[in-house]
This record gives C-alpha cells, structure tokens and sequence, in this order.
C-alpha cells in the first residue's frame, strides 16, 4: 500500500466531495478515485458511501480515518526528528571572557557542545572585564563570561553566579597545609596579581584598606600561565574563582585553600550577549548550553548551602 493512498484518504475523510478532495490535493478527481478503489480492494470493505448530497464514510471507512490520521501524525513526527538530525549547525562563535573562566566554564561547554556541533569553530579572546564589554558592544564578540560587567544600554546579563575566591599554591607551600586563610596571613608571603584594570586587583586593594594591610604584589601580569608558574614554583600565591567544592576544577598540582574575607570570598560572574544584534543559531546554542552550566554551579550551592 503506497503512503499516497492514505493522504488521498485523509483528504477525503475531511470533505464533502471526491471533486473537493482533489482540489485540495491538487490532483484530478480520477485520481484520488482510484486511491481509494486501492484501498477498498486491499481492505475488502467499502470506505466511502457516495450519494446525491457528497460522500460520507462507512463505519469500517471510520475505523480506518482514526487509523490513518495517527499513523501520518507519527510520519510528520518522525520526519520532523529526521530533519533535526540532519541539519548542520555552523559557523563560528566569538567568546570573550576572563582567563580564569576559561576553564571552569568555556572549555567544558565546548567539548559538550562539539559533540553534537562538530562544524562550530571557535574564537576565543581573554581580557579584563572593560575590555570583555568592549569586545561585545563593538561585536568583536559574540557572547561574554566576566566579573562585574560594567553596566550598559548595549549588553544584557542573561545569568550569573557566584564563585569562591580561593588562594592557590604549591603543595610545598608554607601555607599549603591551612584549611581557610584570612588577609594578614596572605600579606605576609608575595601574590601575583593582574593589572588594576581587573575586578580581582580592585577587590583585593579595597580590601587591603578595609583591612590595613600591605599585599606585597611581588609579580604583575595579566597571563594566567605565567601566575600559575610561578605559583608552582612556590614564589607565589594566587587568588582565584573556583567552583563549589563538589566539582573541582582538575587543577590537581595546587592546593586550594578558602579565603576568609567577606569582601574577597565570593565572585559575581555574569554571562552576557549584546542587547541588540541578531545572533547566529551557533552562538544561541552556545549560550544556552553555557546558562545551563551556570545554573547548575548556582543549584549546586543552594543544594549545599
């Protein structure tokens, strides 16, 4: 039995004249005629009761109609789904973040999403949170990842979390073996720290008047690589956003150590797309897979708050 039989039936079921089915079908009358002889022949049984005031359905006619209009409801459904499968999402989607959520966020989602969007190239550019916002008011970026996004017209937070600032060292590290570190104990030993245009050089030299003490800022520089090697040189402490302490972020060569500051303890990340530019199926894919990882960093500290 041919699937066009059974759409010719369909149309049939619905109208009040072979002529009528036709023209909805757009085929002539004879030909929707002879679909239904087929079927009326492989089922044995008259379907259509033709009279001076149209046509009608019998009941074994009923019984087939439900049939049918289930059975082309799961085709459509199945083609549907064909369809999805084969549709290639491309492109390339521009991210701008702060290096350090580089890999808490942007490299895990990455490797998710790549599995199912093979052909989605990626540029990824890394800087201070005005720079970040620059990037995407300018449209040099697609899609944001940063601390404290200065506010504007241009840029929309669409999710945000908080992180625990912690300080990071070498396992041989005099303070290595501390389960919380408090201001006056950091001071004492030198930290490499990114320029003043950074969200956590403010929060540190804020807290350092709060608190009056002196941070010896013994390395400068903006390079997460070069912080992380001089850390693991033991010449150095680090401080930086980890996740909650039930998904750690693999960095197994340091020691992570809670810092116990009200002001320095916890970190705003806000994810953010332009107001108003229309986005790429890539990158609105990209995000939404991004929001779902910050929304469950934020459901895994309510879970253990």
């Amino acid at each position: 039995m041919q699937l066009r039989a059974l759409k010719y039936f369909s149309q049939v079921a619905k109208s009040a004249s072979f002529r009528e089915a036709a023209d909805k079908l757009f085929v002539a009358p004879g030909a929707v005629t002879r679909q239904i002889d087929i079927l009326e022949h492989y089922y044995g049984a008259q379907l259509i009761e033709r009279g001076p005031r149209g046509i009608k359905l019998t009941r074994e006619g009923e019984l087939l109609a439900q049939a049918v209009e289930a059975t082309l409801r799961e085709l459509e459904s199945v083609k549907a789904r064909i369809t999805s499968r084969r549709s290639v999402v491309s492109g390339t989607v521009k991210i701008c973040a702060a290096e350090s959520l580089v890999a808490l966020f942007i490299a895990p989602v990455i490797e998710a999403f790549g599995q199912h969007n093979p052909d989605v190239s990626f540029e990824i550019d890394t800087g201070s949170a005005p720079y970040i916002a620059e990037q995407l008011i300018s449209g040099h970026a697609d899609v944001a990842l940063a601390f404290y996004t200065p506010v504007s017209a241009e840029i929309q937070v669409t999710h945000c979390c908080h992180l625990e600032h912690k300080v990071l060292m070498a396992a041989h590290h005099p303070l290595a073996t501390k389960s919380r570190l408090t201001l006056k104990e950091i001071a004492a030993h030198p930290i490499a720290i990114p320029p003043a245009n950074y969200a956590v050089r403010q929060l540190l030299e804020s807290a350092a008047r709060r608190e009056a003490v002196h941070f010896d800022m013994r390395f400068i520089t903006s390079s997460m690589e070069v912080q992380k090697t001089l850390a693991l040189q033991g010449k150095t402490l680090l401080i930086l956003p980890q996740l909650h302490h039930q998904e750690q972020n693999g960095q197994a060569m340091f020691v992570a150590v809670p810092l116990a500051d009200p002001l320095m303890g916890k970190v705003k990340v806000d994810l953010c797309l332009p107001r108003q530019r229309t986005l790429s199926m890539a990158t609105r894919l990209f995000h939404d897979m991004l929001s779902q990882r910050i929304d469950g960093q934020n459901a895994l500290v309510n879970t253990t708050a």
